[in-house]
């Protein structure tokens, strides 16, 4: 009996001595808690939204709208111009309705980039112009010919009517009435007739040799060609010139 307790009192001093050493009453180091489980799942990520396709603008059967210019598929003017006067008045591309018969096409700084100054056709070294004309009467044939970078198109009883981006408007008159010069520097007024359903106008050159454009639809009504043809100063041959413009909405960029 006497060991028993003995026994007893040892257990009794072992507890003691260890809760002394670990007052906290923990013998074991506690794992870290684990992930936090959401009370309810994450919504679905959404997806990004697709980009608005712009409407496709309907074909048209007159060459009245609006219309920009496609740089891409018209030719080079200074290049065509160029060539002419290298050449001594080569024709500068092919002939027929709507057509350039290649030439180079326009490129980096559209329209005419260094038109003036000493650029290709500007003052400058004494040259002379195309075909043996002054640079004067050159430089005067190149802003003539530059296109518009779009055209806003009416048609009329008896003219059509184009207003370009800087708001200068050509008007061609269809019913052989005689043309007065216009004082006002922003109107422009040719005659012109229909040729079928091509509209050609009947001009002069700065140089005063024969000049048309012809206004044409596409096949396809998506487009229409503005077409210069210019009697070369000395051979008499034509230099061909092509602008192609595409069927577009004003608030298109």
């Amino acid at each position: 009996m006497t060991i028993h307790l003995k026994y007893r009192a040892v257990a009794c001093a072992a507890i003691l001595c260890g809760a002394a050493l670990f007052p906290s009453g923990r013998l074991f180091a506690q794992a870290p808690p684990g992930p936090m489980t959401p009370s309810q799942p994450l919504p679905p990520a959404q997806p990004a939204p697709q980009p608005k396709k712009e409407a496709a603008v309907e074909a048209r059967k007159t060459l009245a709208g609006f219309w920009k210019m496609n740089a891409d598929e018209s030719d080079d003017p200074r290049k065509k111009m160029e060539e002419a006067r290298q050449t001594n008045g080569g024709a500068g591309g092919g002939s027929g309705p709507g057509g350039s018969g290649g030439g180079g096409r326009v490129g980096v700084g559209f329209p005419f980039p260094g038109g003036g100054g000493n650029g290709p056709y500007g003052g400058g070294g004494g040259g002379r112009g195309m075909g043996g004309e002054d640079n004067a009467n050159s430089q005067q044939l190149q802003e003539l010919v530059r296109p518009a970078s779009s055209q806003t198109i009416a048609l009329q009883d008896a003219e059509v009517d184009s207003t370009n981006d800087h708001g200068d408007k050509l008007v061609l008159y269809t019913d052989g009435r005689k043309i007065q010069k216009s004082k006002n520097g922003n109107l422009m007024e040719i005659a012109a007739h229909w040729d079928g359903s091509q509209l050609v106008t009947d001009e002069k050159s700065p140089q005063g040799r024969k000049m048309s454009r012809t206004f044409e639809l596409s096949p396809d009504g998506r487009q229409f060609y503005e077409t210069w043809r210019i009697e070369n100063s000395r051979s008499g041959s034509v230099i061909v010139i092509r602008y192609v413009y595409d069927a577009a909405t004003e608030n298109r960029r």
